[in-house]
């Protein structure tokens, strides 16, 4: 009586092991993985690259440097004359 009773539930528990993993217990394909981070390191290199270019040719630091430099001789003209 044992036997036939556990007869079903080694056919259940067998074809479950001989299924294989599911879906979302499978093992992730790395190599994808590691070219879509590559890919993605290498777009947002390019993209800082022509931002920090952009930035470099254009006229707004050097402007804001120069600002900075008049007003920093401007308030050490002042600090000199009051306190002079």
């Amino acid at each position: 009586m044992r036997i036939i009773l556990s007869l079903p539930i080694l056919v259940a528990v067998l074809s479950m092991v001989l299924e294989g993993p599911a879906p979302a217990q499978a093992a992730p394909d790395t190599s994808s993985i590691l070219d879509k981070l590559k890919e993605f390191g290498s777009t947002l290199e390019e993209k800082v690259r022509a931002a920090a270019d952009s930035i470099k040719q254009s006229d707004i630091p050097k402007k804001t440097r120069t600002w900075f430099l008049d007003t920093y001789s401007k308030v050490k003209e002042k600090l000199k004359t009051t306190f002079s």
